[in-house]
């Protein structure tokens, strides 16, 4: 949902993937366009492309992804910041962030007290829920989280070639397993309710966790969107 009045042209672009995400950023200054894609990566990148392509033609904003994702390096914790150097696939090239940007939202975590972390975000299609794989990504790739949705809008923003930056906040560890979320999700990558509900109810401690962390996390991307979004660009 847009947050500047539709005369004002944004200075950035942000992409959240869920309704949870857009409520941690919806703090957004008048300067800010709050898009949130829908889960996975068919999904970000057809909201990456309307989005881009409304902007008005001498319009060029940063292009940011915020949300919560999956710690790949077993040395980060549920709370942490991590900043991306680049987003990439399993295969394939990674496409950048902007450093100079990088380095600001960097330089505003550390002073607000966040543990910040400074590499790639991998992009799968699927939740990775088995603290194995996850380890196992890490060492095949190097990048330190997991998510569903920055390089398909990184490579939206490529091709108009805007600045980008990218950000997740960890939810999850590479230590514990989660529950299997895919079976809550449709082919769509929309909620099944009763899925996600019997899912959770099958795994009730490793529920209770993931909720638990979840909620920290979305407190702490509500936290970082606040210190990022002053005065970054």
């Amino acid at each position: 949902m847009p947050k500047q009045a539709p005369s004002q042209p944004p200075a950035m672009l942000l992409f959240v993937a869920t309704p949870g995400e857009q409520r941690a950023v919806q703090g957004a200054s008048g300067a800010v366009q709050v898009v949130c894609t829908g889960v996975g990566p068919a999904n970000a990148a057809r909201a990456a492309r309307r989005a881009l392509t409304a902007l008005p033609p001498d319009c060029r904003p940063l292009v940011a992804v915020f949300g919560i994702g999956g710690a790949l390096s077993p040395s980060l914790a549920v709370g942490d910041a991590v900043l991306g150097v680049h987003t990439r696939l399993v295969e394939g090239d990674p496409l950048p962030g902007c450093p100079a940007t990088l380095a600001r939202a960097a330089d505003r975590l550390t002073a607000a007290g966040f543990t910040v972390h400074q590499g790639d975000h991998l992009t799968t299609p699927y939740v990775v829920c088995q603290a194995a794989e996850k380890r196992r990504l890490h060492a095949q790739t190097t990048a330190l989280v997991v998510d569903m949705e920055s390089h398909a809008i990184a490579r939206a923003a490529q091709r108009s070639e805007l600045p980008l930056l990218l950000l997740r906040i960890i939810s999850d560890d590479s230590h514990q397993d989660l529950p299997n979320l895919n079976a809550g999700l449709d082919p769509n990558y929309a909620l099944r309710p009763l899925g996600m509900t019997a899912t959770l109810l099958s795994h009730p401690l490793a529920a209770a966790r993931f909720l638990r962390h979840l909620c920290h996390a979305l407190m702490k991307l509500r936290q970082a969107a606040d210190v990022c979004l002053t005065d970054l660009f």
